[in-house]
């Protein structure tokens, strides 16, 4: 089995801002997104799909080398619901090639919404519950 069918994506895109960086910043957290824009309220809403196998060891490397398993394991049970768990995160972190769970910011977050049907699985693998820092899962 899987662990997961398929990651969207999402973000505005503020008149400040250019699409290519915040693809950029995107794809610095989830690789091979397909891309789509939609004008929504005077701004632009860029979302990626993917169904890539791949999809999600960006963050399963950038937890474990930002020593963040706990912090994430948090936020990924926070933004649990049914068969998604859903994650935002801080557009300009990303974009900087890490992940930082403080979604505040005057250029909004960068949505993450992953479909899975075993998401307890999903959590234990992207990240597990640890002591003193060492995975325990």
């Amino acid at each position: 089995m899987e662990l997961f069918e398929e990651v969207e994506v999402e973000a505005y895109v503020y008149p400040t801002e250019e699409v290519e960086k915040v693809k950029r910043a995107m794809l610095n957290l989830i690789p091979e997104l397909e891309f789509e824009a939609f004008e929504k309220g005077g701004r632009v809403l860029l979302t990626g799909k993917t169904r890539s196998k791949k999809a999600l060891q960006r963050l399963y490397e950038l937890f474990r080398g930002q020593a963040i398993l706990d912090t994430a394991r948090d936020f990924l049970e926070e933004g649990y619901f049914g068969e998604e768990i859903i994650i935002r995160v801080n557009k300009q972190a990303a974009y900087a090639g890490v992940v930082n769970f403080n979604e505040e910011g005057p250029l909004g977050p960068i949505t993450i919404v992953i479909k899975t049907k075993d998401p307890q699985r999903l959590m234990k693998w992207l990240a597990p519950r640890t002591k003193d820092g060492v995975p325990i899962e």
